[in-house]
């Protein structure tokens, strides 16, 4: 088909670039003509594999061009892609940071239902995994600078592709020719001179044998430097809930003072009631010279959330809003044609990823158990030594504690026996932080055959392919001490007038005893107790691939297109722990060792028949359907199909309908993975005081029968958990289950697209959209268990399997606290369902400045994409009511969320404007609108400013600035530092500076 003369093409251009994505419209790819009249034969587009032009797209495409993924100052592609309304965040810059294996991926998130559900393709190819613990596609694996395009469909899938692509497709398209060298570098830095990024980029391209060779190379080098949250003002220390009992609606505090600090905090008196608890600290404001007695806020054994002690400290002081993390990616593209019909090709890349995880120093709670619980004795040396710091101890530990003596007096009233002991809280900053390195080499070749031939007359399109990958990674985590160690080497005493290990076994290994109490530890105590644990993983994949496209015979609207074809595939992963880690023995998660394999056999067919064109109120009338068939070795046989209808009444609207069901198997990860541990921070307690207060009649009625039950001497009013907020997080046993089933989903779409002739270069779109998902793999919502399945529940205590999951302590020796929580088990199970509906919208519009003023000022392109989904409802359990989890932080789904752009292109010149709308969420569903003050977040608006210049036909720069108003994330606990999944929707790294040049030679 014919596509604009000069100016239109230029302005349709713009469109693509000044835009970032083209949601709506399959049309997108315009941006593709490069010559005056060019003409553009039928292409693959996502979503189908029946050859069409462009703008027959069977759904909603969302577009990305290479101009503007190189204008966009992003230097993951990840990043970019999560501008766009239909995509959540998973795993990005901002998260890298707080994950143990995935440091230095980003992942695509089509709305929200996880990245295992979004299937990523190039060139219509899957792409693989890029981590054994989690399986998904990190898109920092692909060279931005070969990147063609980025093709996004939000809607099943499944039926043209096969498994996870439940909620939707990204397809890269990559560049298959070059003539000649291009070179791209940019580097950007924060308004803070931290977070630095760079990238460079190459391409070299060239034809050989009278072109029928043809060969491409190129690659990228890219990095980025952490950010810490105590090098930003606005972030540093931090602000939390008011989670103090007896408080009925948290407000916003001040971040509070931990009194697991650096310098040992002694809790004396383990209470959680203010004015009974007693607890004594190394001051840091000498370095942990001498002793000082805390206030009632801070002697609690969890800090009420008020402590402000100036001789405690904020453990924030570790946290990174931006991890580390540098990549290489080379790919190689050959093709060859040996007939004018028929070509050999050739599509291998290599790509190295390291990625650093920044977290704090390992940790002992002054409440109490948690991973690493540390208790001092009456006899100890170090107690019973010389030195300010031990007698201050002594006459705390030894004082009456006698309600009648004044709390500043008040002491323990222990003896100073080994039958004695207290705990202690401390952050081991003397092994140093618990980074965490991650590396992965990545292998991908792809090799097959393209071409066509006639038969009855028709031209038959056809390729195959075989294409197999191989990840190989390793994960170092420094300075998680060895538990027993650490507890065998505070528990010093006095033989033989020197000071030693009490455990004999501990001092016959090489115990060196550690001096808690003047701070002064040997190198070779914390040499012995530190250590190490190291994860390797490798995934492997073996895909094969049969396609044909043709059209079968002419109807009066035009040919009935068919592809049909067949795929066989292979997934192998293999992911194991050292075994001192996988023990359990230390301060890290007992993982241990899983591996797994399976395969599928497929096939799959569409059609596509047009019923009317050129007819009354028809300018065109579509039929489309698409089936494949599945038979997997883990769980058998499945089916998937979907059906589409276009209507045209006239030229200037289109209507287009969608169903569809789709499959996702279980993954290896699901299915194999052994239990181990886990940790959340996302629980609230519902026999928890301030929980309790909030909670409704009835709710209140079932927990003080359920909770009761579950803890001795239970007091609703009185009850503080011994997790939830400022306190330790929840443990948690979670792991695989070889006898899942499949995930099934049935998707909807309807919309419409307006082309009013009368206005040209208008487009507006909007498209309803509804995914029923049922039997979703996944754990029970961990509170969905604690309440609705628990606490909140008339099935007796006893009897209640759920309650069964929830493991409490009845003497509060493991918990730190009676009736606290030692452990949730939680594995993989076919229990959940989710409903999600929605809309999509896209309106663009531009102009040439002549038309309008008779002047030429250049063009003018304007561009809104916004999404609404106003459900997204979760069902943990079948039968259980549904939770509403759009708008919510926690789920990271905001009911609305917008992209607005303006570019202005002039001569060489090009200004774009981008704007970013994030609608106001609730800030914790686990809450009601009058238990949390402020309970929305507020709305959020992001603002960049990029500016382009083309010196000339082999040379441009551009420059921009990302977060030009330097918007922090929204003030409230849940976001406010950006490092969660929810809260890195949001900006954190504050005001960025990029410039970039790209030349051609």
């Amino acid at each position: 088909m014919k596509l604009y003369p000069t100016r239109q093409r230029l302005l349709a251009t713009s469109f693509i670039c000044g835009a970032i994505t083209a949601t709506g419209f399959a049309g997108a790819a315009w941006a593709q003509t490069t010559e005056e009249g060019a003409e553009v034969g039928e292409i693959v587009v996502t979503g189908s594999r029946i050859r069409r032009d462009t703008f027959s797209a069977p759904q909603p495409l969302s577009v990305v061009s290479s101009e503007a993924i190189r204008e966009s100052g992003q230097v993951s592609v990840g990043d970019l892609l999560l501008e766009q309304p239909n995509i959540n965040p998973n795993q990005n810059s901002q998260t890298t940071s707080a994950t143990l294996f995935l440091a230095g991926q980003t992942r695509a998130d089509i709305r929200g239902l996880g990245a295992t559900r979004t299937l990523v393709l190039m060139d219509g190819r899957r792409l693989p995994f890029s981590d054994a613990s989690s399986p998904a596609v990190d898109l920092n694996t692909i060279p931005s600078l070969m990147i063609d395009r980025i093709e996004t469909i939000a809607g099943g899938a499944s039926a043209v592709y096969g498994s996870e692509a439940i909620s939707g497709v990204v397809n890269f398209v990559m560049k298959k020719q070059h003539d000649g060298l291009e070179v791209d570098l940019q580097t950007g830095i924060t308004e803070e001179k931290d977070g630095e990024e760079f990238r460079a980029g190459f391409n070299w391209g060239r034809k050989f044998f009278d072109d029928k060779l043809s060969v491409l190379v190129g690659g990228e080098h890219a990095g980025l430097e952490p950010i810490l949250q105590r090098d930003r003002d606005w972030a540093f220390p931090g602000i939390r809930r008011n989670s103090a009992t007896g408080v009925t609606v948290q407000n916003v505090l001040p971040q509070s003072r931990s009194n697991s600090s650096p310098f040992a905090t002694f809790q004396l008196r383990n209470s959680n009631v203010v004015g009974t608890g007693l607890s004594v600290t190394r001051d840091i404001r000498d370095n942990g010279s001498s002793i000082v007695r805390l206030s009632q806020n801070c002697a609690t054994a969890t800090v009420q959330p008020t402590c402000q002690d100036p001789s405690l400290f904020y453990n924030q002081v570790f946290t990174a809003l931006q991890g580390k993390a540098n990549r290489g990616v080379l790919r190689t593209y050959v093709d060859y044609k040996v007939t004018d019909n028929w070509k050999v090709f050739l599509d291998a890349s290599y790509v190295k990823v390291s990625g650093y995880g920044i977290f704090s120093p390992a940790f002992s709670s002054a409440a109490g158990g948690g991973t690493m619980p540390i208790t001092i004795r009456g006899d100890n040396a170090y107690l019973n030594g010389p030195g300010a710091a031990a007698a201050a101890l002594r006459a705390a530990w030894t004082a009456s504690s006698a309600a009648t003596v004044p709390f500043e007096q008040r002491g323990a009233g222990l003896t100073l026996t080994q039958a004695s002991q207290v705990q202690v809280g401390k952050t081991w900053v003397e092994f140093g932080n618990r980074d965490v390195k991650t590396e992965r080499e990545q292998i991908r070749i792809a090799g097959g055959m393209e071409g066509k031939f006639q038969t009855f007359g028709r031209d038959v399109n056809w390729d195959s392919y075989v294409q197999y990958s191989e990840l190989n990674g390793s994960t170092i985590s420094y300075n998680v001490p060895n538990i027993a160690r650490v507890q065998q080497a505070v528990d010093a005493v006095l033989l033989n007038g020197q000071i030693v290990c009490r455990d004999a076994a501990a001092r016959a290994a090489g115990c060196t005893p550690w001096d808690l109490i003047n701070g002064q530890p040997s190198r070779e105590a914390i040499n012995w107790a530190n250590g190490v644990s190291v994860t390797d993983q490798q995934i492997k994949q073996t895909v094969a691939g049969l396609n044909f496209a043709t059209s079968l015979f002419e109807l009066p609207a035009g040919p009935v297109g068919v592809a049909f074809g067949a795929e066989y595939r292979k997934e192998e992963s293999f992911f194991a722990q050292d075994p001192i880690g996988a023990s359990g023995a230390l301060f890290f998660n007992a993982i241990g060792t899983r591996a797994g394999e399976y395969n599928v056999k497929e096939a799959y067919g569409e059609i596509r028949v047009p019923i009317l064109k050129d007819a009354p109120f028809a300018e065109e009338l579509t039929f489309e359907a698409a089936g494949r068939v599945s038979d997997y070795s883990t769980i058998g046989g499945t089916d998937q199909y979907r059906l589409h209808v276009e209507w045209l009444p006239v030229k200037d609207i289109r209507f287009r309908a969608s169903q569809s069901t789709a499959v996702r198997a279980p993954n290896i990860v699901e299915l194999f993975a052994p239990q181990s541990r886990n940790f959340t921070t996302a629980a609230t307690d519902p026999c928890d005081a301030s929980v309790f207060a909030g909670a409704t009649a009835a709710q209140q009625a079932a927990r003080r029968v359920n909770c009761a039950a579950a803890i001795p001497g239970y007091n609703p009013a009185t009850f503080q958990s011994s997790f939830g907020a400022g306190r330790p997080s929840l443990p948690l046993l979670q792991g695989g289950n070889p006898d899942l089933g499949p995930e099934t989903a049935t998707t909807h779409q309807y919309g419409v697209v307006v082309q009013p002739r009368w206005i040209p270069n208008l487009q507006i779109s909007a498209d309803f959209f509804k995914y029923n998902i049922e039997d979703q793999v996944g754990l029970i919502p961990i509170n969905t268990l604690f309440q609705a399945l628990c606490y909140d529940s008339a099935t007796p205590f006893a009897s209640n399997p759920f309650c069964a999951q929830i493991q409490r302590d009845p003497t509060g020796t493991a918990a730190g606290v009676v009736g606290g929580v030692t452990q949730v088990i939680l594995v993989n199970q076919n229990v959940a369902s989710v409903k999600v509906e929605g809309w999509d919208y896209a309106i663009s519009y531009g102009f040439q400045t002549e038309d309008l003023f008779g002047k030429d000022y250049g063009s003018i392109a304007m561009r809104l994409d916004a999404t609404w989904m106003y459900r997204f409802h979760l069902q943990g359990l079948p039968g259980q009511a549904y939770t509403q989890l759009a708008n919510t932080i926690n789920n990271a789904t905001p009911e609305w969320k917008a992209n607005g752009s303006v570019r202005w292109t002039y001569d060489k010149l090009s200004v774009t404007w981008n704007t970013v709308w994030i609608d106001s969420m609730v800030s914790n569903n686990a809450f009601q609108p009058n238990q949390l003050d402020p309970y929305y977040t507020g709305d959020y608006f992001r603002h960049d400013l990029r500016v382009g210049y083309k010196l000339n036909d082999d040379m441009s720069v551009r420059a921009g600035v990302i977060n030009l108003f330097d918007r922090n994330p929204p003030g409230l606990p849940e976001t406010f530092t950006g490092t969660g999944t929810g809260a890195s929707q949001y900006d954190n790294r504050g005001r960025f500076f990029f410039v970039g040049a790209n030349l051609n030679f």
